[in-house]
């Protein structure tokens, strides 16, 4: 099977589910494992041209999340075999790398893959458990205008230890104000600007005509974190978990 990867997220689960020689080429924002630096990448993310895959002569090809359903009717209407992902919890992440694991004949490891990150996240929520409060934390998807993150970040937020800006599990990323934000009044702020990874400037956040009010602005409690661990829907949202444990355990200690 010949397979154009254009969803980072579902990159990261044929690379755990030993898939990786499958891969004909992904977006430009596969960039994890390492050896993602090996495969041909097409350009953009949302906009990939269909005339950018012929070349590949992909049997299947895998878009994932709200961004990329133009992507995908658009690619079906060009006769590719597309599967497109929409997960939107921690559920819907398991059931999309249990669906990639029956379509490519690898149950198993894929029933393996999800059982790991059910432990890894059990691990988390067991030490969460021991820390003397729960904090609030606002974690930003995007700045410009700003959004909340939604979907399954609330869910990996309360494995932590932690409750995320209010937007229910499985709600879309939110835009929201100052206000909002001021009325929550987060104990601190994550920045997980979607497509940043780490190259985030805090500047960008701390300087914006009022936020500086915030109290966790004030007191210096705003992080930056690798955005594909908390914005990509696959294993290494666990590693975000794990941030954000890490991050109240040092505050609270």
């Amino acid at each position: 099977m010949r397979i154009a990867s254009l969803s980072p997220a579902v990159t990261e689960i044929l690379f755990a589910l030993e898939l990786q020689d499958c891969i004909v080429c992904t977006d430009q924002f596969s960039n994890y494992p390492d050896a993602t630096k090996d495969i041909p990448h097409v350009r953009d993310h949302v906009n990939v041209h269909p005339k950018d895959l012929y070349e590949y002569e992909a049997d299947l090809v895998f878009t994932s999340t709200v961004i990329q359903e133009k992507l995908a009717e658009q690619l079906k209407a060009q006769d590719f075999s597309t599967v497109h992902f929409d997960p939107r919890t921690i559920n819907g992440v398991y059931d999309m790398i249990r669906s990639i694991g029956l379509m490519m004949q690898c149950d198993d490891k894929a029933k393996g893959l999800v059982l790991s990150m059910q432990q890894a996240f059990n691990d988390v929520k067991k030490k969460a458990a021991f820390l003397p409060k729960r904090l609030k934390v606002y974690v930003e998807e995007w700045h410009m205008p700003p959004f909340a993150s939604g979907n399954w970040v609330p869910e990996v937020a309360r494995f932590a230890g932690v409750d995320q800006f209010p937007v229910q599990a499985g709600e879309l990323s939110p835009e929201v104000t100052l206000a909002q934000v001021m009325e929550w009044d987060p104990d601190f702020i994550v920045l997980s600007w979607c497509g940043a990874g780490l190259h985030v400037e805090k500047e960008l956040f701390t300087n914006r005509k009022g936020w500086n009010a915030l109290r966790a602005v004030q007191s210096g409690d705003v992080r930056v974190i690798d955005d594909s661990f908390l914005n990509r829907p696959g294993p290494r949202l666990v590693e975000g978990a794990r941030r954000l444990y890490g991050w109240t355990f040092e505050m609270q200690h």
